[in-house]
């Protein structure tokens, strides 16, 4: 998607990529597994193999654009760096804090830019000498758009992967009845603790694509939880809801605040307080299909479209 959006933005005569989950998904399962928890081993050097193959001898390029690059060995980098105008490595991941690589911090220097939705690791960019640019998460307004009318609307959504704050809050809702749709990794327990709670609604370890938008969609609220496991600031989802036209519930910091007003996003400060929020709304549509207008309204023109940030991106790096 990204190259799609690089091809329409820049003067591009010729285009090449190289997609590397080629080489991720031929690598044998476990040796694959092996290869992304511990960044060394077969998968590291299929995928490393694939991408000189790729290259074919000489080559010559205006700019590398380089999506995650945590399986990348410094020299091929290297290489890379030598033979382009411009490095550009970009990631929506945590990448100090979480995702770690050896591979790629000693392939970090090479970078001419580092672009990240982290601002809590602006700093670890900063210490090995390369320029970061931030950036928000963002949506595709192709995929992320309403699906269902308001009056369609039922229940509370959740997407995402288990944590034990995420489960203590869900399971708060469901004791006060409240309708909860949930899928992600992780959820098994949960669903059979809470097998005979008619509130909940399980759809399985994950649900992607249009399903993902759909099951969005169709909620009253969806729950934009930040993982506790990161200090993370705000999330795709904090963009993705308010962009299928459901309204946000979230945690109030800094970072969302400056996307959002409290009339175009429903902020929590503890469980108690999600709970009575919850209620209120439930009980007051009219407020909440005004608030939740709001907040699709300033995602659609507030510039937050993947295409609409990657072109202030490449304002900045050209």
């Amino acid at each position: 998607m990204r190259g799609e959006y690089l091809k329409q933005l820049l003067p591009i005569k010729e285009f090449k990529v190289i997609n590397t989950d080629i080489p991720l998904l031929a690598t044998n399962r476990i040796l694959r597994s092996l290869g992304w928890r511990f960044k060394k081993g077969t998968l590291i050097n299929n995928i490393n193999r694939y991408i000189i193959n790729e290259l074919d001898g000489n080559f010559d390029f205006d700019m590398v654009w380089i999506d995650k690059g945590v399986f990348i060995r410094p020299e091929i980098v290297q290489r890379l760096k030598a033979n382009s105008g411009k490095l550009v490595h970009y990631t929506p991941d945590p990448a100090f804090t979480f995702h770690q690589s050896k591979l790629f911090y000693d392939s970090l220097p090479l970078y001419d830019y580092c672009i990240t939705t982290k601002s809590f690791e602006i700093e670890d960019y900063n210490k090995y000498g390369v320029k970061t640019i931030f950036c928000t998460q963002g949506y595709d307004p192709m995929l992320h758009k309403p699906y269902h009318s308001f009056e369609e609307k039922r229940g509370v959504v959740f997407i995402g992967h288990k944590e034990s704050n995420r489960e203590f809050l869900i399971s708060r809702l469901l004791e006060a009845n409240i309708q909860v749709t949930i899928a992600g990794n992780k959820w098994e327990m949960f669903a059979w603790k809470f097998r005979n709670n008619k509130s909940l609604i399980y759809k399985g370890k994950g649900i992607y694509g249009e399903q993902y938008v759909k099951e969005i969609s169709g909620a009253m609220m969806g729950l934009g939880f930040l993982s506790k496991w990161i200090p993370e600031r705000h999330t795709t989802r904090t963009i993705e809801i308010p962009a299928c036209n459901t309204a946000l519930v979230t945690e109030e910091n800094q970072e969302i605040n400056s996307i959002y007003t409290h009339n175009e996003a429903i902020f929590y400060t503890d469980h108690k307080d999600l709970l009575d929020k919850i209620k209120y709304y439930l009980s007051n549509k009219g407020e909440l299909c005004n608030l939740t207008s709001n907040g699709y309204q300033k995602v659609k023109n507030g510039k937050y479209s993947y295409y609409q940030i990657l072109e202030n991106v490449i304002q900045q790096i050209q």
